[in-house]
């Protein structure tokens, strides 16, 4: 199994596959590596579909700490803001 660390990488980065990389994020969940889920969640710079993945499973790693965060930061859009608090 790869390291939080490395999970993380191949989710940022933007020459990975799609499937790789969203595969990385359901990796990350089953290592409860809720912090490197919710940097992926506020990083602006990649696409929806990785961040709203990625809050997905801080929800199911039952993450309230970090879903609660989520729903107070302002710089979220809306739409990820809400569902941070459907799942918190």
């Amino acid at each position: 199994m790869s390291s939080p660390r490395s999970l993380f990488r191949t989710v940022v980065n933007k020459n990975a596959p799609h499937e790789t990389r969203k595969a990385a994020i359901d990796e990350l969940a089953e290592l409860d590596a809720t912090t490197q889920l919710r940097v992926i969640v506020v990083a602006d710079g990649l696409n929806g579909s990785f961040r709203r993945n990625a809050l997905n499973a801080l929800g199911r790693c039952r993450a309230t700490t970090e879903l609660g965060a989520l729903v107070d930061d302002a710089s979220l859009p809306t739409a990820l803001r809400e569902r941070a608090d459907q799942l918190h």
